[in-house]
């Protein structure tokens, strides 16, 4: 009989599917598929080197289970994640762990409570070139931090039905920045004024969402940040980040050109975050299962605190987007 670690993978679409890839590559694993459509369980199994499918969360767990991934809808995180942590399963849960900050704060305190490691999918700290950029800014190679420019485009809009699940573009897409702002600069944000548009999406005016927005944050030391984040780039999915200090700045994720006007995301021709975030995300679940096995926590991991603090953030953009300037409380 194998010995090979078994990992639930808890919902298998596309971004199941990147997980099932990247965990084949670190392999030996034995993976267990679940999902609500259970042959798109099936057909994940057959495509991994060791796979199998389960009934459901209970099933997987009655089997015996060495970690889980979370990547299924949204709104089934909650559940799915409370019954892993109640069965002492070590759990990666896609971002957001919940799509309000009273939820999020049971499920972490509950994994404290019973000592079950909880990380939330914020793949980007695992990036080596956003890494790198945080590095060489708390060695104080910038001087004092002034301003941080970060930006977030897909390609194009995810299904409608999708985004009725995800909540807001602040709260799905643009959650990655307000997490990465935090952890570039180690510093809290307490305002944000925020403002959005349905220009290339108008069908998501009905769902009271916006395919571009703009935020410009305020941190607790006087730093500022401009965001933007946008559904619709169909020259390549363009996610990077800049910070200006008093010495100079420091870059992550430009392309550079030869010629005025080109470059950006032409230059880098991602076609999504599986693509553009490939060594991150694949850094991450290397580092979440060091520690589902007793090894060390890896520093970038961005826990239950990050994704709480990160969507209250995006809640205040969503609220100001409609009503102005918002302060985050403390």
């Amino acid at each position: 009989m194998s010995t090979d670690p078994v990992v639930g993978l808890v919902g298998c679409g596309r971004i199941g599917a990147m997980y099932a890839g990247h965990l084949d590559a670190l392999g030996p694993y034995r993976l267990v598929c679940v999902d609500a459509e259970r042959d798109r369980a099936e057909k994940l199994a057959r495509e991994v080197s060791s796979g199998s499918v389960a009934d459901s969360v209970e099933d997987l767990v009655a089997r015996g289970c060495d970690a889980a991934l979370v990547t299924a809808a949204t709104t089934s995180h909650p559940e799915l994640v409370e019954a892993l942590v109640a069965a002492g399963v070590p759990t990666l849960c896609e971002k957001p762990l919940a799509v309000d900050p009273t939820t999020t704060e049971a499920l972490g305190r509950a994994a404290e409570r019973r000592g079950v490691p909880l990380w939330v999918g914020f793949q980007r700290r695992f990036d080596p070139g956003f890494a790198d950029l945080r590095a060489r800014a708390a060695a104080g190679e910038l001087g004092r931090v002034q301003l941080l420019r970060l930006v977030s485009h897909d390609v194009s809009p995810p299904p409608v039905a999708r985004l009725r699940e995800s909540g807001s573009v602040f709260t799905d897409l643009m959650l990655h920045d307000f997490d990465l702002v935090r952890w570039l600069t180690g510093r809290r944000i307490v305002h944000v004024v925020a403002e959005g548009g349905a220009l290339s999406c108008p069908e998501l005016a009905d769902l009271g969402d916006f395919d571009t927005v703009t935020a410009m944050v305020r941190l607790d030391d006087g730093t500022l940040a401009v965001l933007s984040a946008g559904r619709w780039q169909p020259l390549g999915y363009d996610v990077r980040a800049e910070l200006l200090g008093e010495r100079g700045n420091l870059e992550a994720g430009l392309a550079r050109a030869d010629a005025p006007g080109a470059g950006g995301a032409t230059a880098a021709g991602f076609r999504g975050y599986w693509d553009r975030f490939a060594t991150a995300y694949r850094a991450q679940l290397r580092a979440f299962l060091t520690l589902a096995a007793g090894g060390p926590a890896d520093p970038a991991a961005g826990g239950w605190r990050d994704s709480h603090e990160a969507l209250r953030c995006a809640l205040a953009a969503e609220r100001s987007a409609g009503t102005g300037s918002v302060p985050v409380p403390p």
